[in-house]
């Protein structure tokens, strides 16, 4: 397809951001897509100011992976913990139009609060840019492993454009390097303290 054409469609998808269930969010994904940062920057931190999980998610990964900003390990978990607290079960939670109700800027907000946990894990796993903990790692893993009921993937955005996804193989393949690298006494405490920690109290 031209880049023109290409261009031109995402543009007309952009402007139909105020009648999404997140207005704003397809502005600053279109944006994202196209390589215009700081556009989608501009969008995703008003929204994520008001408290939109859906922003506050984008804003943990632009820290995160320096799209539009410096990378700032510190400033992304920080965005990424507001989401992350923002877990949520039911139809709009979910992602549901038909047949469900509720906030504008909370549409699909566990899939929001999944990734944001997913990729918390990651961070704490690695240990660059914050210090190590295999055992928050464990937690927040092991949270999304749950609560994403075993589908193969949680949709993140980008409908118009085939999709974006994080795969519970991503999910089930980090918990084994956290298992691996974990001492026993490590995995044990983790494991006993998962069945009653829940992000929203806990993080």
């Amino acid at each position: 397809m031209p880049k023109i054409l290409l261009a031109i469609m995402l543009f007309v998808l952009a402007g139909c951001a105020g009648m999404n269930p997140n207005p704003g969010e397809r502005t600053a994904d279109t944006n994202w897509e196209m390589g215009n940062y700081s556009k989608a920057l501009e969008v995703a931190k008003a929204a994520a100011e008001r408290g939109d999980p859906w922003a506050q998610l984008r804003m943990g990964i632009y820290y995160n992976s320096g799209y539009g900003v410096e990378v700032d390990i510190p400033k992304a978990i920080e965005w990424y913990k507001k989401a992350a607290r923002q877990l949520k079960e039911g139809k709009w939670a979910e992602g549901y139009i038909v047949g469900a109700t509720g906030k504008y800027g909370y549409f699909g907000q566990k899939n929001d609060a999944l990734i944001a946990q997913y990729r918390l894990a990651d961070i704490y796993f690695n240990g660059v840019g914050v210090e190590k903990d295999l055992i928050l790692s464990y937690l927040l893993l092991n949270n999304v492993i749950e609560k994403s009921n075993g589908e193969p993937q949680v949709f993140f955005c980008c409908d118009w454009s085939g999709g974006r996804w994080f795969r519970q193989t991503q999910f089930t393949e980090l918990k084994a390097k956290l298992e691996k690298a974990m001492s026993q006494e490590q995995l044990t405490k983790a494991m006993n303290m998962a069945e009653g920690w829940r992000p929203k109290i806990d993080l």
